[in-house]
């Protein structure tokens, strides 16, 4: 296990370690689970399920789908529909 130390910033922020960033499936914008195990902070990377609806509409196609993927597709499709609406 290795450990690496980090700074809090002002509003209790923290910068992740570029090791753990490189080998953690980790992105920007991502929610991290953070649990209290004693005098420790363990975060964990959760990965969101595959959203039913999206996968029924066929835009997820069977892949597993992160939560800013699916709102990039349907901001997308929004843009597109409302782009038609305005000509």
């Amino acid at each position: 296990m290795q450990k690496s130390k980090v700074k809090i910033l002002s509003g209790f922020r923290l910068t992740i370690p570029e090791e753990a960033r490189r080998r953690l499936p980790i992105k920007v914008g991502e929610e991290l689970v953070f649990t209290l195990d004693g005098k420790r902070l363990v975060y964990m990377v959760e990965e969101l399920p595959e959203d039913p609806v999206i996968a029924m509409l066929s835009l997820a196609k069977g892949e597993r789908r992160r939560l800013d993927e699916v709102e990039d597709t349907v901001l997308s499709e929004i843009e597109e529909k409302l782009k038609r609406a305005q000509r």
